[in-house]
């Protein structure tokens, strides 16, 4: 089992009931995605059911994200989330909420759906159905929010960063822990697909919210704001605190090729959804040797950086957002164009998970094993968080020679990272 691998995010479908203004997948695929012509490109089920037992070859304790498109607008949806539950897999729906209804709701959870993600880019309606195209689409994922939550599943309020919502992005934390939540996340939008035709936030503003995102983060109630696609929080976290428990958690790092991809409709692999480039397709290799031996995904996982993101004494806490580079230029290796810092030419900050990341340098370190108590209870933390509270753990006991990991050792790590409210009692 590879436990290198986290996070899976699937595009299952390319069908969707909105035309939003940021989506990631060229205008070209999105002209009639409800045609036969293009749902014939996606996998079908048994294809679909097959990638699902691949991936558990790799790791059958991943987080499989279930997205579109809309998901809900595939009718295997339920079949497919429940053999993948089945195989002990994390399963997540990626949803606008249009579709939620009560018994939506509860059929997700039946079929082994841990929790779902919505997405709501304003707090102003008139505003989120302008960025989605339909009317009454921010009525329709407010409800799915507070349906969900009702019907015990975990729920994670989404919100893609652009000038049209920038300003908004406070007011939308706010929004987020009044609907009781347990993450929020604001995507910042990399220009490509549909998002090309967007005017970006510029670096200055990118860097002035990250800023007030930590400041808010330090004063969490209960909910936790988790940035993505925004390596360069990081490095923002360790201006402000060296000693931040955010960074021991690993907030904000980039994780493409190395502890997540993206499977598109029609089986291709990325290294992420902003990443044109293609690992491999489940078509025509498993996945598993797509995952383990491809050159793209080996590049990310020894980057050989370019440019002031190379001489950066960030560079193994941050590393820059590859996806940027990649937009900018055609290289990933290149400077990431949104990062205002300038490099002092200091010594390499490292990671303060570097040592636990790296067990020889831990002499005597082993692999500590889960109690039943213990697995019960992480199975507990809110699925959004869980990997991130569960690594940690694990680099806790790893740095401190625990051979198991009990309840009493979990509470040691909570305290240590100051975890209590993300990981629970």
């Amino acid at each position: 089992m590879d436990n290198n691998l986290k996070i899976i995010s699937w595009n299952i479908t390319r069908k969707c009931n909105l035309q939003c203004a940021h989506c990631y997948l060229p205008a070209a695929f999105r002209s009639d995605v409800s045609s036969d012509t293009n749902r014939s490109c996606e996998l079908n089920t048994q294809e679909s059911l097959g990638l699902i037992d691949q991936i558990a070859r790799v790791n059958e304790e991943v987080m499989l994200i279930l997205s579109g498109g809309e998901p809900l607008l595939r009718s295997d949806i339920y079949e497919l989330s429940r053999h993948a539950a089945g195989r002990g897999m994390m399963v997540v729906l990626g949803t606008n909420g249009y579709f939620i209804e009560p018994e939506v709701a509860l059929k997700l959870k039946e079929n082994g759906v841990s929790g779902v993600s919505v997405s709501l880019d304003s707090i102003k309606a008139d505003v989120h159905d302008g960025i989605r195209q339909k009317q009454g689409s921010w009525d329709k994922a407010v409800r799915a929010i507070e349906i969900c939550k009702s019907t015990g599943l975990s729920v994670q309020m989404n919100a893609v960063v652009t000038k049209g919502n920038y300003d908004e992005i406070p007011d939308l934390i706010k929004f987020a822990r009044h609907l009781g939540v347990r993450v929020f996340s604001p995507f910042f939008l990399v220009c490509t697909g549909k998002g090309e035709e967007l005017t970006d936030i510029t670096p200055d503003q990118y860097e002035e919210l990250l800023s007030l995102i930590g400041e808010l983060q330090d004063k969490r109630t209960g909910m936790m704001i988790r940035t993505r696609c925004a390596p360069t929080f990081r490095r923002i976290l360790h201006q402000r605190n060296p000693d931040s428990n955010l960074l021991k958690l690993d907030a904000g790092k980039c994780m493409a090729g190395i502890h997540y991809c993206r499977i598109t409709p029609e089986g291709r692999v990325t290294s992420c959804p902003y990443m044109q480039g293609t690992a491999g397709n489940v078509k025509q290799e498993p996945f598993h040797k797509i995952w383990q031996t491809s050159p793209e995904f080996a590049l990310l996982r020894n980057p050989s950086l370019k440019g002031k993101c190379n001489a950066c004494e960030y560079r193994l806490l941050c590393g820059g957002c590859r996806a940027r580079a990649y937009a900018a230029s055609g290289n990933m290796m290149d400077e990431d164009p949104w990062c205002v810092h300038r490099p002092k030419g200091n010594v390499v900050i490292e990671p303060p998970a570097f040592k636990s990341l790296n067990r020889e340098k831990v002499p005597g370190a082993i692999d500590p094993v889960w109690s039943r108590e213990a697995e019960a209870r992480i199975k507990k933390v809110p699925f959004f968080v869980r990997s991130m509270v569960k690594g940690a753990i694990e680099r806790y006991a790893v740095n401190n020679h625990y051979s198991e990991i009990t309840p009493e050792i979990m509470q040691m790590a909570r305290q240590n990272y100051g975890m209590e409210k993300m990981a629970g009692k």
